[in-house]
């Protein structure tokens, strides 16, 4: 058994019952607490935690964590298992060499864990070496943290999207390849319904794939099934056709507006707005993009940063997720800028925190996660350094 230590970058290995003093602990639900604390675990559980006594008497095999906090393992709502954050393009290549991009994975899932992440939820690949990573860890095959994952996106053929999912040439293809396309297996559905954004225009989105119509249809074969539906989709007609059609996640949204998490809000749609992708080429300056880019990166920036908060005024359910694999976006650290990124735009550290954990384990279906309580399992928490 092993217990995530992000305040080293390294897991632990710990015995299924056992005892440690800690500096304290976070919840979602009971917030800090920084006093010194027992914690005791049985069956690889917690079983106890109470305030350290100076006259207990302690094992002489406890643990010494008293330089740790003790918190809900994080959760990252959107990564790319197949994809590298270095060359989109030389990556796709390297998918022609299966086992490059398994030994890849592997390493990334143990970065996940060294670093206090112990679940992600994976966008797809249209090979499905996410969903195959996915079932090696199920399995326990590979070390990682749980992968919830879409195993390909439902995108349109010729349009954004290729390397997500085979393509579908409507409505009427996919209706025929429904029974195909679920029992190939799947923990949440993706459907693209927007292109990208443009970095040397702002506001510029790539065309919409499905009608109202259409992606209602679709996300109807998800819920009788009782799957989420996670929606790509920026821009105002594509945020739009996301929201009318019932999904049941916003992922980036850029150019949200104030209409549209107003319906969100009233819907209970979940907005992973995934600022990495853009916050992290300034973050990080290269040569790669013109003066004219960097220029509209910091206008869609600005825009997505007062969009979130916002949001957050407005009790719209927010998620934190990274799109790792994107350029400048590597797995496990880009979740501390994500994280960073939120925090900027007006929100508090515990409230990102929260999303972080409590609310990514809603977005992800998963209700042991994101929690620090009597019988959470120990695999399922981190030590943090104290805040």
């Amino acid at each position: 058994m092993n217990i995530s230590c992000s305040a080293e970058k390294k897991v632990i290995e710990i015995p299924l019952k056992g005892q440690a003093i800690i500096g304290g602990f976070w919840s979602p639900e009971n917030g800090l607490n920084s006093l010194p604390t027992v914690l005791q675990w049985k069956d690889g559980k917690v079983h106890s935690l109470e305030p350290l006594r100076i006259t207990e008497n302690i094992d002489a095999e406890c643990y010494d964590w008293k330089s740790y906090y003790l918190q809900p393992g994080w959760i990252d709502a959107h990564v790319h298992l197949a994809l590298d954050s270095l060359d989109f393009f030389q990556c796709l290549k390297d998918w022609e060499n299966p086992n490059l991009i398994y030994k890849n994975i592997q390493a990334y899932l143990q970065t996940y864990l060294n670093l206090g992440i112990v679940a992600i939820r994976d966008g797809g690949d249209q090979p499905g070496f996410g969903w195959f990573a996915r079932n090696q860890l199920y399995e326990g095959s590979w070390l990682g943290p749980r992968v919830i994952s879409v195993h390909e996106a439902v995108n349109r053929t010729g349009m954004y999207g290729r390397f997500l999912g085979r393509g579908f040439d409507g409505i009427f293809d996919w209706q025929s390849n429904i029974i195909n396309f679920y029992a190939q297996g799947i923990d949440q559905l993706k459907v693209i319904v927007s292109g990208l954004i443009r970095f040397d225009n702002f506001r510029v989105v790539g065309p919409t794939q499905w009608t109202v119509e259409e992606l209602k249809k679709i996300v109807l074969t998800a819920h009788q099934r009782g799957i989420s539906v996670m929606a790509h989709a920026s821009g105002e007609e594509g945020i739009s056709i996301a929201i009318n059609a019932g999904v049941d996640s916003i992922e980036h949204g850029y150019y949200m507006t104030s209409e549209y998490l107003n319906k969100m809000k009233n819907q209970g749609i979940a907005w992973i707005p995934t600022v990495a992708p853009i916050g992290n080429i300034l973050k990080y300056p290269t040569n790669r993009y013109s003066d004219k880019e960097i220029d509209t990166l910091k206008r869609i920036l600005e825009t997505q940063l007062a969009a979130i908060y916002e949001a957050y005024q407005k009790n719209v359910r927010i998620g934190i997720g990274t799109d790792a694999g994107a350029y400048l976006v590597p797995h496990g650290e880009s979740l501390f800028d994500e994280m960073d990124w939120l925090i900027q735009a007006g929100i508090s550290k515990l409230e990102v925190y929260s999303m972080a954990t409590r609310e990514n384990a809603r977005i992800l279906g998963q209700n042991d996660l994101g929690r620090l309580t009597i019988q959470t399992p120990m695999n399922l928490l981190q030590l943090t350094a104290k805040y």
